[in-house]
C-alpha cells in the first residue's frame, strides 16, 4: 500500500511540473513545510536564558540514543563571530526558519517524498520583545538531537547552539534520549498524504499558526464591577490555592492514560515540559525564565461544566478558575487558559485540564520530576466541585 501511495505522490509531482512551475511546486512544499506542526523551533521563542552554545558528546547522535550536552555559554551569532546582541533590555528572542536551499548546504532537507531537487535548510532569526525582526543569524544550518529537551542548531557548520526547552545554567550539561538524529528529510516535517493534497490543489489547506504563536499582544484580563471585584479580591487574600506562584520548575505536561482514583496512586506515562493551549506552543516563560502562572477567580458568565459552586461566600453564583501567565514582578501577560476541571489532589500536587479538554493535562507540584520519564504520584481527593475544596487546599511550597 506504502509502495502505491509513492508512485501516487511522484505521479502528482510528474503531472504538476506540467501544470505549474516547478518554483511553485517549491513554494508549496515550502509553506506546508513551515505550517506542519512538526517542528516546536519554528514557533518557539529562544530567549537568552533557552539558547546556549554547547560541547556535544558525539557530532551527531543516533536516534534513540542517549545524548549529552555540557559546558552551556553564551549563544554565539555566526555573522559576527560574537555572542548574541539581546538588544539593550537583553529581551530578544530567536526563532528557527524554513528556508529553501540552492546550494546544497551540509544536512540539508531533501525532498524524500517527490524526489524533487527542492531542497529546504534552516536559518536562524532574532526579534525583538515586540516582534519586530532584527536580523538572521545563520542563513543555513542544521537541526541535531532533537528530544524533549530540546534541539541543537549549527550555525552554517560553524557553531552548535543548544535551543532548550527546560532550564539550563551556564557551565552546565544536559544528558537526554534523542528521537531524530538529524532533521534531512521532507517526510521530517510533513505527512505524505498532506503533500499530495497540496500538489493536487496547487495550495496549502493549513492555516498560518506561527505568527499567532510568536505573538506578544493578547487580550487583557476581564474587568468586573466594584461588588464583585471585591468579592474575587477576599478570595485571593484567604485562599493559599490562589495566592500559589508556579514557576517553570513547577508545572508539567502530564501523559495521562486514565482519570485518578481516591486513596490511589495515579500513574503518568511520560512527562513534558508545559504548554499552552492557546497556541499549542510551550509556555513562554519570557526573557529571564522567570515568568509565573496563577490561578485567577472569575464570575461564571454562561454556563459552563468547569464552574464550581460558591459555598463559603454567599453569593448564590458559581466560579470559574482562569490559569493566568505574569511576569516576575506581577504585571499580568496573558490568559493561558479561561477554565478548566481539576483532578488528582494529593501530595500537595494536581492536575489542571486546560479549556476543560482532554489535550493538555497541566500538572502542578513540587515533587521532583523528569522529563521524558513515567511518573507517580499518591491521590487523596479524586476532584472539586464547590470552591471550598480548591481554595483551602494547600499546596507544596
Amino acid at each position: 500500500m506504502k509502495k502505491v501511495f509513492s508512485l501516487l505522490v511522484i505521479s502528482i509531482f510528474s503531472l504538476s511540473m506540467f501544470g505549474q512551475p516547478v518554483n511553485e511546486t517549491a513554494q508549496i512544499m515550502l509553506t506546508l513545510a513551515k505550517r506542519s506542526g512538526n517542528l516546536p523551533s519554528l514557533y518557539t521563542k529562544y530567549y537568552k536564558v533557552k539558547a546556549w552554545s554547547v560541547k556535544q558528546s558525539k557530532p551527531i547522535p543516533a536516534k534513540y540514543e542517549t545524548w549529552t550536552l555540557s559546558d552551556f555559554q553564551p549563544a554565539m551569532d555566526v555573522s559576527t563571530k560574537k555572542p548574541i546582541d539581546w538588544g539593550v533590555n537583553g529581551d530578544r528572542y530567536v526563532v528557527v526558519n524554513i528556508v529553501p536551499d540552492h546550494n546544497n548546504r551540509p544536512y540539508h532537507v531533501r525532498d524524500d517524498l517527490t524526489g524533487s531537487a527542492n531542497n529546504l535548510t534552516f536559518s536562524l532569526e532574532l526579534y525583538e520583545f515586540n516582534g519586530t525582526f532584527v536580523k538572521t543569524i545563520s542563513k543555513w544550518g542544521y537541526l541535531l538531537g532533537s528530544g524533549f529537551h530540546g534541539v541543537v542548531y549549527v550555525q552554517q557548520g560553524v557553531y552548535s547552539t543548544f535551543l532548550s526547552g527546560v532550564a539550563v545554567e551556564k557551565g552546565g550539561k544536559l544528558t537526554y534520549k534523542v528521537f531524530n538524529d538529524a532533521k534531512t528529510r521532507l517526510s521530517d516535517l510533513v505527512e505524505e498524504y498532506e503533500l499530495v493534497t497540496a500538489l493536487r490543489n496547487k495550495k496549502v489547506e493549513r492555516e498560518d499558526q506561527i505568527p499567532l504563536q510568536l505573538s506578544c499582544t493578547f487580550p487583557p484580563k476581564p474587568v468586573y464591577d466594584a461588588q464583585k471585584t471585591a468579592i474575587l479580591e477576599k478570595m485571593k487574600r484567604e485562599s493559599p490555592f490562589l495566592q500559589m506562584k508556579y514557576y517553570q520548575n513547577g508545572v508539567y505536561d502530564a501523559g495521562k492514560r486514565d482519570f485518578p482514583k481516591p486513596n490511589q496512586r495515579w500513574s503518568f506515562w511520560n512527562m513534558f515540559i508545559a504548554s499552552d493551549i492557546t497556541n499549542r506552543c510551550p509556555v513562554d516563560w519570557g526573557p529571564n525564565g522567570d515568568r509565573y502562572l496563577q490561578f485567577d477567580p472569575e464570575f461564571e458568565d454562561k454556563r459552563n461544566y468547569s464552574a464550581l459552586e460558591d459555598d463559603l461566600y454567599s453569593t448564590g453564583k458559581r466560579f470559574l478558575f482562569a490559569l493566568r501567565l505574569y511576569e516576575n514582578d506581577g504585571r499580568f501577560v496573558k490568559t493561558i487558559s479561561s477554565y478548566g476541571n481539576f483532578f488528582g489532589f494529593g501530595e500537595g500536587s494536581f492536575v489542571f485540564m486546560q479549556d476543560a479538554k482532554n489535550e493538555i493535562a497541566s500538572f502542578f507540584t513540587k515533587l521532583p520530576v523528569e522529563i521524558d520519564k513515567p511518573f507517580s504520584y499518591k491521590v487523596d481527593k479524586r476532584t472539586v466541585t464547590k470552591i471550598s475544596e480548591l481554595l483551602l487546599f494547600k499546596p507544596v511550597q
